[in-house]
């Protein structure tokens, strides 16, 4: 709000990342309250909150410019760790804040073409809530086997194979060395001797022969035949993928980073702390 032309009010945001907190104003200037240092140096917005009768749909989305300490722990997905949003309102003439909105940020879409992040945030929500789903309770593994957080080395998950024989388009190979069965690295990787990597979108028998297709071809001197490779398993992120495909891996699914059964009821929400 502004009086003659002089700002009276300003928006500071706080949050709590772990260990960490990140402080901004919507100010172009740092403002200091409280021996704290709100950075004016990011563009950052925010959606007046919506409020019903339930609480989890108390939500504000707040859009800040990418490339802040905040936006940065967003880069490879999603943290480990629930991230803390209070929003303050500060009369700049008396020093009084007054709190506008608390809660977590459950959604982080990027908006590569504004370079903008979209911070989608709940006063309340399921216990049980992907970041990366609007619903609650999924029963899938929050990241992949090949993620850093599965404590797995997915090195050793690889096969060596040998291409024998390719098809016109260059995407659909015939090799040797697979003793798995049909399908065991679909949704996986196959890895060239340059480290050039495609998908694998079918791993099937074909008359004699193993097949594998693939999202897009190799170039001709990436990988030919004669050429060796090293291909790796898919995974679906479910508990039973885990717990048998990757069962010495994950200690039978220990390590998975899911929740095996979901509950027929929400079992928690968790409130503003």
């Amino acid at each position: 709000m502004a009086v003659n032309g002089t700002r009276e009010t300003c928006w500071l945001y706080r949050f709590e990342a772990g260990s960490a907190l990140h402080l901004f104003t919507n100010l172009s200037t740092t403002i200091t309250l409280d021996d704290e240092d709100y950075s004016g140096e990011w563009q950052i917005t925010h959606t007046p909150p919506t409020y019903s009768g339930r609480a989890e749909d108390a939500e504000v989305d707040i859009t800040m410019h990418e490339g802040s300490p905040l936006t940065d722990l967003f880069i490879n997905g999603p943290p480990a760790y629930s991230i803390k949003v209070r929003v303050l309102e500060l009369d700049l003439v008396t020093g009084v804040t007054t709190p506008a909105y608390r809660g977590w940020i459950v959604r982080a879409p990027f908006k590569l073409t504004e370079s903008l992040v979209g911070f989608h945030c709940k006063s309340a929500w399921h216990f049980f809530e992907r970041q990366s789903l609007t619903g609650s309770l999924s029963i899938l593994s929050r990241y992949s086997i090949y993620d850093p957080r599965s404590g797995v080395d997915w090195a050793l998950l690889g096969t060596n194979i040998t291409v024998t024989a390719l098809n016109e388009a260059r995407d659909v190979l015939t090799v040797t060395g697979i003793t798995q069965p049909d399908d065991w690295f679909r949704g996986g990787f196959i890895v060239a001797p340059d480290n050039d990597k495609r998908g694998i979108l079918r791993h099937e028998t074909v008359g004699a022969d193993k097949q594998l297709s693939l999202t897009s071809a190799f170039p001709l001197f990436t990988l030919a035949n004669g050429f060796t490779a090293d291909i790796y398993p898919g995974d679906d992120l479910a508990y039973s993928t885990w717990a048998n495909k990757f069962a010495s891996e994950t200690n039978n699914g220990e390590r998975w980073g899911g929740w095996q059964y979901t509950p027929n009821v929400d079992p928690v929400i968790k409130g503003v702390i």
